[in-house]
This record gives C-alpha cells, sequence and structure tokens, in this order.
C-alpha cells in the first residue's frame, strides 16, 4: 500500500515538473513574442516629437542592423544545419512515416532555433498536425480506433558550446586552417499530446554530447549522440533507455550563383540501440537542398531502415521543409 502511494506521489510530482517546464517555455516564447511589441510602442509614444526626416533615418538603420544580423547568420550557416551556428530560424516542415508493423504517420511539424547567445541555443520541435493510421497494424484489440489526429509529443533541445573547446586543425596558415567545436546539450521529450495514441505517455530526457569540424571541401561532419531515459511514464508505456546517434555530412554541390546556386547534399545516419530490448535499428537520410536567396532554403529528404530488429522501427520516411533566417 505505501509502495503504491510513493509510486502514485514520484508520478505526481514528475506529471507536475512536465507542466511547469511546458508551462515556462509557453511563458517565454510569449515574452519573446510581446517584448518587441512593447518596444515598438514605447519608442513610437517617445519619438511623437522627433522630425520625419530622423524616424526615416532611424528605420533605416533599424533595417540595415537587422539585415546585418541575418547575413552574418547565413555566413556561418548557410544551409541551417550546423548545429554550433546558433541563429534565430523558422523552419516548417512534414514529413510521412512509415513503420515495419504497418503504421503510417503524418506530420506538420513547426521546428525551429532560437539563439540565447553565440554559443547557447534551443530547438523546439511540435508537431502541430499529427496523423496516425493504425489500420495495417495487426494485433490490435476489437473496437480500438484505427486513427488518430492532433498535437503531438513536443521536443526541446538545449545546446551549449564552450569557446575553450573549440579548436582548428590543418594547414599551417590561419587563412586555411579548419575548426571543430565540442557541443554539450540536453533533450526534453514532454508529453502534451491530445490524444493518447499519439503520446508517449512518458516524459523522457536524454543528456547530448556532440563533436562538429569543418572538412576540406567547404563542408561539415557533425556527431551527435543522445541518450533517452523516462523521468517518469504511465503504467502503460514501455520504460525507455535508448542511444540514439545524428551522425551527418552536409556537402555544397554547386558554388553560390543564379538559379543553379548553392545546391547541397547531407547524407545522415542514426544507429539507435535499445538497451532494455537489446536490440539495434539503422536509419539513414539522404537530404538535397536549394539556397533559394540569403537566408532562405527549401529541401526535401528522404530515409529508409537500414538494419531494421523491431516491428516499431522506421521502414521508410520522407520530409520535405522550408528554412529561413529572422
Amino acid at each position: 500500500m505505501k509502495s503504491g502511494i510513493f509510486e502514485r506521489s514520484t508520478l505526481l510530482k514528475c506529471r507536475l515538473l512536465s507542466n511547469f517546464l511546458f508551462m515556462f517555455l509557453t511563458a517565454a516564447v510569449a515574452i519573446f513574442i510581446c517584448l518587441p511589441a512593447v518596444a515598438v510602442a514605447q519608442v513610437k509614444q517617445d519619438s511623437a516629437g522627433v522630425p520625419q526626416e530622423e524616424k526615416d533615418k532611424y528605420k533605416e538603420l533599424k533595417k540595415a542592423v537587422r539585415e546585418e544580423k541575418i547575413d552574418k547568420a547565413v555566413q556561418e550557416d548557410q544551409t541551417g544545419n550546423d548545429p554550433r551556428a546558433f541563429s534565430n530560424k523558422w523552419m516548417p516542415l512534414y514529413r510521412y512515416t512509415e513503420l515495419d508493423n504497418g503504421l503510417i504517420q503524418r506530420d506538420v511539424t513547426a521546428f525551429g532555433t532560437v539563439a540565447f547567445s553565440k554559443v547557447v541555443g534551443m530547438f523546439y520541435e511540435l508537431p502541430l498536425a499529427q496523423y496516425r493510421d493504425f489500420s495495417d497494424v495487426s494485433g490490435l484489440p476489437g473496437g480500438v480506433p484505427t486513427d488518430a489526429i492532433g498535437v503531438g509529443d513536443i521536443s526541446l533541445k538545449f545546446l551549449f558550446r564552450p569557446k575553450a573547446l573549440d579548436f582548428t586543425y590543418g594547414e599551417p596558415s590561419e587563412m586555411n586552417k579548419k575548426s571543430g567545436s565540442v557541443l554539450f546539450g540536453t533533450d526534453f521529450v514532454l508529453p502534451i499530446a491530445t490524444d493518447a495514441a499519439l503520446a508517449g505517455n512518458a516524459f523522457v530526457f536524454a543528456p547530448i554530447l556532440g563533436l562538429v569540424i569543418d572538412t576540406p571541401v567547404h563542408g561539415f561532419f557533425a556527431m551527435l549522440n543522445l541518450y533517452y531515459f523516462d523521468v517518469y511514464k504511465k503504467a502503460s508505456a514501455p520504460e525507455t533507455s535508448r542511444y540514439v546517434g545524428r551522425w551527418f555530412y552536409m556537402q555544397p554541390l554547386t558554388p553560390p550563383g543564379k538559379w543553379w546556386g548553392l545546391f547541397f547534399l547531407m547524407p545522415e545516419f542514426q544507429p539507435v540501440y535499445d538497451f532494455k530490448t537489446k536490440d539495434f535499428s539503422l536509419w539513414i537520410g539522404v537530404e538535397l537542398g536549394k539556397i533559394l536567396v540569403p537566408g532562405q532554403v527549401a529541401y526535401i529528404k528522404p530515409g529508409w531502415g537500414i538494419e531494421n530488429s523491431e516491428q516499431t522501427d522506421r521502414k521508410f520516411t520522407f520530409e520535405f521543409g522550408y528554412r529561413r533566417f529572422f
């Protein structure tokens, strides 16, 4: 009896923590959005007696500063894929996923990054519209709905690039040296799905250790390593103890130019090992992207499960999206 009370108390505390983190994020985003509006209102009030010519100069200066900020971010990370380059980006995407057990999932996802500083950033991923089709999944109990639609669980990643661990290598000339960075971070997966059939039914956490290095041919190679475990879960949810790797290599295919300029290719490998079931799987995706104009990128990304050992492993995925610096 005491054990059950203790478990319920622990579960309640973890749920409260999850809700607190979600409310904290909501408040932070609201402040992030509202502060500029308040600042603009204050500027308008303070500039009531300023000549129109001075106002025009201020607008031009503000526009130039914003464009310079975007240009600098684009120079550091033209494709929007470099995890060590923290900038503000909005990256909506659509993803189709088919699992080995026949489940089909379609996601319209709000994905983006927020730069807190040059060395700290947040990556958020929220499936605003997630649809799961269970009609081809065998063994479902009678009367269970064969599909579900709603908002999915949110993922919040925080990355930190300590400058003390940045390094260079390569040719003696400073102009030709290549750089590398070590990254540390965390990933919080919060169970906020609007339908139980869309939820992981667990608050999952992962520490992150990453390495990013430049390559001699104007690209970069990144290795992000995550270990997921559940902070709390419902009784119906399986235990989580899983390693996930995200290893990818970005290579420009054409130099910047006119309509044909900067295409890029980014193959990605995701090894996954489940410590509970002792199963290993490997997924490979290939992203083909195009820089439309500086600060705007479009891409497509098919992917395949190569070494699947569980029915819930990915069999095929297809994704397309758009990235915009702001």
